[in-house]
């Protein structure tokens, strides 16, 4: 059965496009990925926190790779990215902006997370953490939200399912990123993200 795959950014549906990496660069990714418990894990056969931390692991790996600071794991994050993975599995749609018109800037603030930059990611049809990172690094949008040296706060929102009217198989992931309102961003490097897309 053929599995389609899509990604979406902050605002428009992007096809998975496939890059193959010189040696030494797919050399480089295996070793940043293999750093990452679970990290080829399928989502359908572990538990949310395990590909929560999966993702987290990986994306801080990205950073750590272009000089810039770890974001830390939000638990309001978390409920923010995971709602939005849920609902649109649960509601077979697949957008930044949910039926009756809730944005991700709306679900973070809903959570009490009180920000000063935020940002999201969605894909729906990777299957496993490592394959859905190497998706959005690939892609212009995703890839300068990772690298953005703004964000100090991540949230990872994971659904084993593929929302059905877009692909064939599992799974669905949302990340939420974020700055609080007040603090000073971690780093003004914007160097990496004007970069994007970089590849894993």
């Amino acid at each position: 059965m053929k599995v389609t795959r899509a990604v979406v950014g902050f605002a428009a549906l992007v096809g998975l496009c496939t890059v193959a990496p010189a040696p030494a660069a797919a050399s480089s990714a295996r070793s940043r990925v293999a750093a990452c418990s679970h990290a080829n894990t399928p989502a359908n056969l572990a538990t949310a926190r395990t590909m929560r931390t999966a993702i987290v692991c990986l994306v801080n790996q990205e950073r750590k790779r272009f000089g810039l600071p770890r974001l830390r794991e939000s638990v309001r994050l978390d409920r923010s990215a995971q709602g939005h993975s849920d609902d649109m599995v649960r509601r077979n749609y697949f957008a930044h902006v949910a039926p009756g018109g809730s944005s991700p800037f709306d679900r973070i603030s809903a959570t009490g997370y009180r920000w000063s930059a935020a940002g999201e990611n969605i894909a729906t049809g990777f299957p496993t953490p490592a394959s859905v990172i190497a998706a959005w690094m690939s892609d212009v949008g995703h890839c300068q939200n990772i690298l953005e040296p703004a964000y100090a706060h991540i949230g990872i929102g994971v659904n084993p399912r593929g929302v059905p009217r877009f692909v064939s198989g599992p799974a669905s992931w949302t990340q939420d990123f974020g700055l609080p309102a007040g603090a000073r961003a971690p780093s003004h490097n914007g160097r990496p993200a004007a970069g994007c897309p970089r590849g894993l």
